[in-house]
């Protein structure tokens, strides 16, 4: 049972690691790695605190991917429509990239981002200097999503390997 305690961490840490990438479940996958893995070996190595920290840093990591965004966007002057769009585009891109191997699941999430705030701004505020700016304030404030959501899954992993070192 043990090993399959170990393969199904080391699984999901790993798909977690990847799919945060690709704007995927990643935080949410190393938590269920962390909470499976802890129920498995009977809290040998995770003990509630442990789990507890994970889950405070998933609901960071949570919290953070969205604020970037709409943080970025309102910097340069988007409209809350503009960051409906963004959500939207990315979410679309994402769709539409996936056609095209995982590969095109990235730059169909950023170009969708761009495209959804510039072109629902420009539908409200017909301008187009302040639609480009829109557009690329949410594509900066996604860029920093990803960069802050690799951090909490960076800390994460490293939360669980000094769990690991204790032992």
């Amino acid at each position: 049972m043990e090993y399959l305690a170990y393969a199904v961490l080391i699984f999901l840490s790993l798909a977690g690691l990847v799919t945060v990438f690709f704007a995927g479940p990643g935080t949410f996958l190393i938590l269920l790695g962390g909470v499976l893995f802890a129920f498995m070996t009977r809290f040998s190595v995770f003990d509630p605190w442990t789990l507890i920290i994970l889950f405070a840093l998933y609901l960071f990591g949570e919290f953070m991917e969205y604020a970037a965004m709409v943080i970025g966007a309102k910097r340069l002057g988007a409209s809350n429509t503009a960051i409906v769009g963004a959500f939207a585009g990315g979410i679309f891109g994402a769709v539409i990239g996936s056609g095209f191997l995982v590969i095109g699941i990235i730059p169909g999430i950023l170009i969708g981002i761009f495209l959804g705030a510039f072109v629902l701004e420009l539908l409200v505020k017909r301008d187009w200097k302040q639609s480009l700016k829109s557009g690329i304030g949410s594509l900066v404030g996604r860029v920093g999503s990803l960069a802050v959501k690799v951090a909490v899954v960076l800390c994460m992993l490293v939360v669980m390997a000094v769990k690991f070192a204790q032992r």
